[in-house]
């Protein structure tokens, strides 16, 4: 099961990471982790206003959700939000996640 991580201290104990996997619109710092998927999201105002900002983070929350089986149980990331995110469509949000999660399974 995904863990959300939503503690500053958390947030802070992520950096500086082991290495970044990179999507069209997404960054994710990650470290290994013991046997958990833990995720943070880090979306900046550059992505929209806040209506924009928190539409971002419940469709990814979402697709978590519906992967969460599927991810790989060894990594705590730090996903960060690109200009261009806020203006994905659910389809395009999911293929770029899966995209990332792709890039970490083959480490």
């Amino acid at each position: 099961m995904a863990r959300l991580i939503t503690r500053h201290s958390e947030y802070g104990s992520l950096f500086p990471p082991q290495f970044y996997v990179r999507s069209e619109h997404f960054t994710a710092a990650v470290k290994t982790a013991e046997d958990e998927f833990a995720l943070g999201i880090t979306i900046g105002k550059k992505i929209g206003k806040a209506v924009r900002r928190n539409q971002l983070k419940r469709r990814i929350k979402a697709w978590v959700r519906l992967a969460g089986p599927n991810l790989p149980k060894r990594f705590k990331i730090n996903l960060i939000a690109r200009p261009g995110a806020g203006e994905l469509t659910w389809p395009q949000l999911c293929e770029q996640m899966q995209a990332l999660i792709q890039k970490l399974g083959s480490l």
